[in-house]
């Protein structure tokens, strides 16, 4: 058991984000112990399989059903034992989207294998397989050390690696799965999307505001041209989504979404333990407030001490002017 198998994600036509970043430190932990890496596109996702040669894989495999058309966590979890089966990984890596936390916590059952979820870290240390995962809104790092012998399932917290470069002239086999009468428990009549939804957790640029701001129209009035100008989504702390300013699709937070995006602007955000716990892991993190004892610019990459509604618009400004927009 030296083999990585990697669960995959598609966008469209393409593979997700956090598919491109597990393939990449797949490739490293698949070296590491001197196996394999696979990858695995499960019902829809079985039309961008081809592309995970491209960027690292050795072997892809697909299973495509009619009962998979949509998700449900018998189904897929079905067609990874098909996978696990031949390929025999010693870690099998996914993202932490909803889906995935639940497929992921399913599949550890049935294999009864080892779980890490909302992983930032996985290393191989000594032969092992060690995974590090924040708690406590960051202040404590724990490391977990999987034994040898029985695979281990992480999900992995989006934007925790670099994404693999793709390599056209890079290829892999790609070979079907059959499974003998598959029909899920649950059958998916039909999905429809949340009206106003917001996708947080897989943007790259978040700027979010706070209660610093003064007021609700504060808010509107600088959050969003500033989050539009950068060409990224807007959040809110959990104080003004509680005040009513901003919907909870929007909220930040321990009790809210947790995101890790490129570049993570907060402006009158105080940086309550809660907060924190959602954003800490951004790469780089913008904290804008006038109060200089603020706990945001503890773990903040640049601080500004100042008025939010004095610096937005100037901000907001420049950057229009820098980018042309």
């Amino acid at each position: 058991m030296s083999n990585v198998l990697v669960i995959l994600e598609a966008i469209g036509n393409d593979l997700a984000a956090i598919s491109r970043e597990l393939l990449g430190k797949g490739r490293q932990l698949a070296d590491a112990l001197g196996g394999k890496l696979a990858a695995l596109a499960i019902g829809p996702t079985t039309a961008v399989a081809a592309q995970a040669g491209n960027f690292g894989a050795d072997q892809v495999y697909t299973v495509q059903a009619p009962a998979l058309a949509n998700y449900t966590t018998d189904g897929y979890v079905a067609a990874a034992k098909a996978a696990v089966e031949v390929c025999q990984p010693a870690l099998i890596l996914a993202g932490t989207g909803f889906q995935m936390r639940d497929f992921g916590a399913a599949l550890a059952t049935d294999l009864q294998a080892g779980l890490i979820v909302d992983a930032t870290d996985i290393q191989v240390v000594e032969g092992a397989i060690q995974a590090t995962r924040p708690s406590h809104g960051g202040n404590v790092i724990n490391t977990y050390r999987f034994a040898a012998g029985k695979p281990v399932v992480a999900l992995v917290r989006k934007q925790s690696f670099p994404e693999a470069t793709a390599q056209p002239e890079r290829s892999a086999p790609v070979t079907e799965l059959a499974i003998a009468d598959l029909h899920p428990r649950v059958e998916v009549q039909a999905i429809a999307p949340k009206v106003g939804a917001v996708n947080l957790t897989d943007a790259a640029i978040i700027v979010t505001g706070g209660r610093g701001l003064g007021n609700k129209d504060n808010y509107y009035r600088l959050i969003p041209p500033l989050a539009e100008a950068l060409g990224g989504a807007y959040g809110a702390s959990r104080a003004i989504v509680d005040d009513g300013w901003v919907p909870y699709e929007h909220q930040v937070g321990q009790t809210g979404k947790t995101v890790s995006p490129k570049l993570y602007i907060a402006a009158g955000v105080s940086g309550a333990i809660q907060h924190l716990a959602g954003m800490r892991t951004s790469r780089a993190i913008v904290a804008i407030n006038k109060d200089p004892e603020a706990p945001i610019f503890r773990i903040a990459t640049l601080g500004l001490v100042g008025d939010v509604n004095e610096v937005l618009p100037l901000l907001t400004e420049e950057i229009k002017r820098r980018l042309n927009r």
